[in-house]
């Protein structure tokens, strides 16, 4: 696994062997990122993020500044040292704490970007997008990115918009754009 593009294109990553975690493969990267286009100055979330991947690649391409958290020991392990081979510690903060949790505690600002990815079919994207519904640092226009098995149910949820969604193998990426919800 490596960084595909950008100031730290091509620095390989670590990838510990488990099964708790599931780094997102290169071509979907590389397809993912193509779509986003320039990331100059944008601030990202990356969810469930496992080796960090996602966020360090926003990073190498641009991004002045991500949040990476995990639950899992290993991952935050694992994210820090990638952070480390990127040379990225300035622009990077990262939380020991589930994507609910986090989004209250590392947070600041206001994120453009926000990458969720989950274990697949464990129900935690839908969770986290309700969360996000209603979390201030969330805002009208923000983009979020989830990754999922093909075959996983979208969830339909107020205040966020399914903008596009694109397929890989298994792997599908579905991209949600956050808008203003009328109050009831």
């Amino acid at each position: 696994m490596r960084i595909i593009s950008g100031k730290a294109g091509g620095r390989r990553l670590a990838c510990p062997r488990t099964d708790k975690i599931r780094p997102t493969a290169d071509r979907v990267r590389e397809a993912l990122f193509s779509m986003l286009g320039d990331l100059r100055g944008a601030v990202v979330v990356d969810g469930f993020a496992g080796t960090g991947a996602l966020g360090l690649e926003a990073l190498s391409r641009g991004a002045k500044r991500c949040y990476f958290f995990d639950r899992c020991g290993q991952a935050v392990d694992t994210i820090r040292e990638n952070i480390r081979r990127v040379g990225v510690a300035e622009e990077s903060v990262v939380g020991r704490y589930s994507f609910v949790d986090g989004l209250g505690k590392v947070i600041e600002g206001t994120p453009d970007l926000w990458f969720l990815d989950p274990p697949y079919g464990s129900g935690l994207a839908e969770e986290a997008l309700r969360a996000m519904a209603v979390a201030d640092v969330v805002t009208v226009g923000a983009l979020v990115v989830w990754e999922s098995d093909k075959d996983e149910e979208i969830p339909v949820i107020a205040g966020f918009e399914l903008v596009e969604q694109r397929q890989y193998g298994r792997t599908r990426l579905v991209f949600f754009r956050r808008q203003d919800v009328e109050p009831e």
